[in-house]
């Protein structure tokens, strides 16, 4: 074939002279093959993109070929046999508070995606061994071995992925503004700020609501508005002193021994008694909560207080 002839024209607007081509072509390549052999060619695109040394790329992983870290979720499923004791354990120990199928009570749920404490499995073992102070979730670490939690915890795993939802739902959906209105309301008959603390506003004689939605089934709260003496928390039990001369006080007990009792009527007096010098203690299962707060509400104001609790997640 015959090569293609440059004209002195082409070679004056390419700034070359006449014979000069194959030399300058050769030497391109020369060049070109010096480069090759000093700088190693990228083995892969993300090498060729991003010039990182081949040592810092992560290796290429086998298609069908997982490294990502197991997961409680992922991880291989119990034997029968262990989720049957670890079920037993739930129903004995757990149950009463988060209901039979962890959905929650007067303890909060163990199903969703909303743990106060931390939802590993170390956070929910060192729950389990040292309980929560001021709650009813008392310190299980010297009834119970570290592989019978494990198989407790394995047990609430599967809850999560079992059906049953609570079909419960209130009758309508409440204002969370007009029931915010109503908590911190003196003048309402309601008035639940006056005994109940929230952010550390007010309160007195009640629990803290702080969180509540959080540590309480919405079907508890909801009966714990209309009918408080339903279940009432030790920490909150109502108590009746009559004293050698025949006075009678109530309120909350405070503190109990064998030998004294201290107790806070409703209006925040304290009182303290030695027992010798008591006719009679009983136990009262009347809550301090009113009773007559439907009587004292109307079914929208009750539905608004409630969809404010529910805010306080």
């Amino acid at each position: 074939m015959r090569q293609r002839q440059v004209t002195r024209s082409q070679h004056r607007i390419l700034g070359t002279r006449p014979g000069l081509e194959v030399s300058v072509v050769m030497a391109a390549w020369l060049l070109v093959a010096w480069w090759s052999l000093l700088v190693p060619r990228p083995t892969s695109l993300a090498h060729a993109e991003t010039n990182t040394p081949t040592e810092l790329v992560a290796p290429q992983i086998p298609a069908g070929e997982s490294r990502e870290p197991s997961t409680p979720e992922t991880a291989a499923p119990m034997d029968p046999q262990a989720l049957d004791e670890g079920k037993a354990m739930f129903r004995g120990l757990c149950s009463g508070c988060h209901g039979g199928a962890g959905r929650g009570g007067k303890g909060p749920n163990l199903t969703d995606d909303r743990w106060l404490h931390g939802n590993t499995d170390a956070d929910i073992t060192r729950v389990i061994q040292k309980g929560v102070s001021g709650t009813t979730m008392k310190k299980l670490g010297e009834a119970l071995k570290e592989e019978q939690i494990a198989r407790i915890i394995a047990y609430i795993r599967s809850l999560a992925l079992a059906p049953g939802e609570s079909d419960w739902e209130p009758y309508f959906s409440g204002d969370p503004k007009a029931g915010e209105q109503l908590f911190f309301d003196v003048e309402n008959k309601a008035a639940c700020n006056k005994c109940h603390a929230l952010n550390r506003r007010s309160g007195g004689i009640g629990p803290a609501l702080d969180r509540i939605a959080s540590r309480r089934s919405p079907q508890y709260i909801m009966e714990s508005m209309v009918q408080p003496s339903k279940d009432i928390d030790p920490r909150y039990e109502q108590v009746m002193v009559i004293t050698d001369d025949g006075k009678t006080i109530k309120g909350l007990r405070v503190n109990e021994s064998n030998f004294n009792i201290q107790l806070r009527e409703e209006n925040g007096q304290f009182h303290s008694y030695h027992k010798r010098d008591l006719e009679e203690v009983q136990k009262l299962d009347i809550s301090l909560m009113p009773g007559n707060l439907v009587e004292n509400l109307n079914v929208k104001q009750l539905h608004d207080l409630f969809a404010f609790l529910m805010t306080l997640e």
